[in-house]
Order: C-alpha cells, then sequence, then structure tokens
C-alpha cells in the first residue's frame, strides 16, 4: 500500500493509530450474520435407494411454457421418470412417480427395501394426495429443510444440466 507521498506505508501501524485514536467502528454482534444448522443430507449408496423429484418451467418456441417434473435416482444421477404438460399439479407429480416405479420396479416396490423420495416443502409434494400414495406405496418422504439450497442440490444440477447443455427448452418440441 502506498501512501499519497509516496511512503510505504503498512495497515499494522495504521491500525494502531486509528486504535489510539479510537477512531475504529466497534462491531455490532446482533447483526452479524449466524449460519443455520441444517441436518446432515440424505447420501444414496445404492441404485433406487434415494430418489428425488422436482419441477422446472421450459420455454418452447412456437408453443410457450411447459412444466417438466423429473424424478431422479441420486445414485446414478439418471432421470428414471418425467412428466411434462402446461401445469404442475400433484397428479402430473405422481405421474412422474408412478412411471418411475413401474420402469425401476416392474417386479414390485416393496420387495427392494426402502425407497426414500427427496422434494422440496412445495404444495404437490407435501399435499394430502401426494403424501398418501407416497405411504401406499411405501415410500419415505424426505423434504428438504426451508432455506437450504443444498437440501435438493443433485436435482436441481440436473436439470440445470438439462437447459444448458442439453438445450432442452429448444428440444423438448420433440416431445409434445
Amino acid at each position: 500500500m502506498k501512501y499519497r507521498q509516496g511512503y510505504q506505508v503498512n495497515k499494522k501501524p495504521i491500525y494502531r493509530l486509528m486504535k489510539e485514536n479510537a477512531l475504529l467502528v466497534s462491531q455490532i454482534k446482533k447483526l452479524k450474520a449466524i449460519r443455520k444448522k441444517y441436518p446432515e443430507k440424505i447420501r444414496a449408496s445404492a441404485v433406487n435407494q434415494v430418489w428425488a423429484v422436482d419441477m422446472t418451467k421450459v420455454m418452447i418456441p412456437g408453443y410457450g411454457w411447459l412444466s417438466l417434473i423429473i424424478v431422479l435416482d441420486w445414485y446414478t444421477k439418471k432421470i428414471v421418470g418425467w412428466y411434462c404438460e402446461e401445469t404442475s399439479t400433484t397428479r402430473q407429480w405422481l405421474s412422474a412417480l408412478n412411471l418411475a416405479i413401474v420402469k425401476q420396479f416392474p417386479t414390485g416396490i416393496r420387495e427392494n427395501g426402502t425407497l426414500h423420495l427427496v422434494s422440496d416443502n412445495g404444495s404437490q409434494p407435501t399435499s394430502g394426495k401426494f403424501i398418501k400414495e407416497a405411504s401406499i406405496l411405501g415410500i419415505k418422504q424426505v423434504f428438504a429443510s426451508y432455506d437450504n439450497p443444498k437440501g435438493n442440490a443433485d436435482t436441481e444440477r440436473v436439470i440445470r444440466t438439462l437447459k444448458e447443455e442439453e438445450g432442452v427448452d429448444k428440444r423438448m418440441d420433440k416431445y409434445i
């Protein structure tokens, strides 16, 4: 750091002088940001052990906006189920989940152990109908904690990759 008149100045003597002359601003403890402690994120150690469900909007040129709901296997990062329509209701989320179950568990879901389904706290996965259907199927729902961007990060990353690298907004028109 150089002073205007060309003197070499270190921050330590400046700090000492400011402290001696009461020119330092005191820290305000109550305004200091507090980091939240989130629960431990569930991890997948095998296929069909932890799935996640999420939704994104995609623009189809010449058609408009569609809601794309995906079900992702967290171990393989494979999209095991999906549904695409103009709206995003509980029925559509259940359609994506049911497609994933039919594809991944042709002999039945209960024979393969516990399946965890991670989602955010949106109105669809927290609806009574969705919770009841998951319970009937033997699926244990895990909700990402509020204000936790890492709770469903794996799924969000796959959606981002779809949109950026695969150009899903431009290519989805072949699916409708």
